[in-house]
């Protein structure tokens, strides 16, 4: 519950690795992070997962270590493959099923298509609804075949007006991440809603109404039930209306208001925009990526950029310090590690 700017500024991820960086951390412990979270981006094989790790600066020695400390703390696990002839390794509380089809898929691959695809993998995680033009592309058919064996998952917007159509893409991360997302065709209307409201600010014609901050606008429908009028809402909102998340009220000389429908969609839309906007509700959207853990930094040069936390890190801190003991009894055998 880290307070102030981090807290929509930051992935729960993000702000476990700058408290962790705080703590003095063994090289080991910073590649047990590095291996949960390579595991929550995709299912790879042993070979491919350790791989990863060393792509972000940790030796092998040290790769495999952080691999077997974190099967220990059982936030990764592993599964053989006869036909593949190794171990697939991923995050359970990701993915469910299918992961020796997705590892194979991305065995098959070349490495420069590999990597390509999970630095996608990657950044949709940590910001939900980028643009896939934004994102380094593979050849095409690759991210096809990436969304048909459920790597990735994407939302595409398309305007009646001038605006032409975009593509967004989603990790399935998102779904393990928010227990409010009960069934499929919830997160699947998520999705839409948030791709909307970025195609709105990206996409849409300037002198129909473009939104200028997609925080501040999602916020203004949930607490007055509409907005607008503007042209651009009669064009670019067709799919909204249609899966019942939002309602168009046209008016006279083709503007329309938009009005809310389904709450619960835009209220957890409202959160993924948080995360993929650094404006946060302020006058100047941007689209960012922010460093994700897999750059190998040592403790001082993290300590140097963060900022003083207060008591919300002092609480951070105690937590991270019992999962540390809780991993090294775990690493001792002398129990399972708690799953707290």
């Amino acid at each position: 519950n880290i307070s102030g700017p981090q807290r929509s500024e930051y992935s729960l991820i993000e702000q476990s690795y700058r408290v962790l960086q705080q703590l003095n951390p063994t090289i080991d412990e910073i590649a047990t992070l590095h291996s949960i979270e390579v595991a929550s981006f995709a299912p790879l094989t042993t070979t491919q997962h350790l791989d990863q790790l060393h792509r972000r600066g940790v030796n092998d020695q040290v790769s495999e270590t952080g691999l077997n400390l974190a099967l220990a703390t059982g936030l990764t696990k592993r599964v053989n493959s006869v036909d593949l002839a190794e171990d697939v390794i991923y995050s359970p509380y990701v993915w469910e099923s299918g992961q020796i089809e997705i590892a194979s898929f991305l065995r098959g691959l070349p490495p420069g298509e590999r990597d390509a695809l999970l630095g996608i993998c990657e950044q949709a995680a940590q910001h939900p609804g980028l643009a896939l033009p934004l994102l380094a592309q593979p050849t095409p058919g690759v991210f096809g075949a990436a969304q048909k064996v459920g790597l990735v998952q994407a939302a595409t917007v398309k305007s009646t007006g001038g605006s032409g159509a975009q593509t967004y893409v989603f990790s399935p991360t998102l779904e393990s991440e928010d227990d409010r997302l009960t069934t499929t065709e919830a997160l699947n209307q998520r999705k839409l809603f948030v791709a909307h409201m970025l195609f709105g600010h990206e996409r849409a014609e300037r002198s129909g109404g473009r939104i200028h901050d997609p925080v501040v606008l999602v916020r203004a429908l949930l607490d007055r039930g509409s907005v607008g009028p503007a042209s651009n809402i009669s064009t670019d909102y067709h799919l909204l209306e249609a899966h019942g998340i939002v309602r168009v009220r046209e008016t006279d000389h083709g503007r329309a208001y938009l009005e809310l429908v389904k709450a619960e969609i835009v209220e957890g839309g409202l959160a993924w925009l948080q995360n993929t906007s650094t404006s946060a509700g302020t006058t100047d959207p941007t689209v960012n990526l922010l460093r994700a853990p897999g750059e190998f930094t040592n403790p001082e040069q993290t300590r140097a950029g963060a900022g003083d936390l207060g008591a919300a890190d002092e609480i951070a801190r105690s937590a991270i310090l019992e999962l540390r003991k809780e991993l090294q009894r775990a690493t001792r055998q002398d129990r399972p590690a708690n799953p707290r």
